[in-house]
């Protein structure tokens, strides 16, 4: 079992089967039950994407760079 990662989620406790959730393809951090339940919680949830994202790609850049210097 696993958590939606709203608060809101209308789900008892928030508990949904891992096999049937969905998680943000952006950040790949937060899993949810459903679309609805992942729009829901996109206000709360969209700085801390970004952040992430840019993160990871900006160490997927360096690692890209490293590669090829390491040639």
């Amino acid at each position: 079992m696993g958590y939606c990662n709203n608060e809101k989620c209308p789900l008892p406790g928030g508990k949904v089967e891992r096999s049937k959730m969905l998680y943000c393809t952006r950040c790949s951090v937060e899993y949810y039950c459903s679309r609805d339940c992942q729009k829901a919680a996109w206000s709360e949830h969209r700085e801390f994407c970004k952040e992430k994202a840019e993160r990871n790609a900006k160490f997927e850049q360096e690692m890209r760079i490293r590669d090829q210097n390491s040639m």
